[in-house]
């Protein structure tokens, strides 16, 4: 995947999958910039 530096990546849920999914988002690009949108209050951060 190609991605430039300074990108960035929208994730609209957490409950299901968004907040795995943007935990290996991160981790297979770490040079864009996540944005996990959420209702709950706390998210266990691994």
């Amino acid at each position: 995947m190609c991605v430039k530096s300074g990108e960035k990546l929208v994730i609209v849920g957490c409950s299901g999958s968004g907040g795995p999914a943007a935990m290996l988002a991160k981790k297979l690009m770490p040079e864009i910039d996540i944005t996990v949108i959420r209702k709950e209050e706390f998210f266990i951060v691994r």
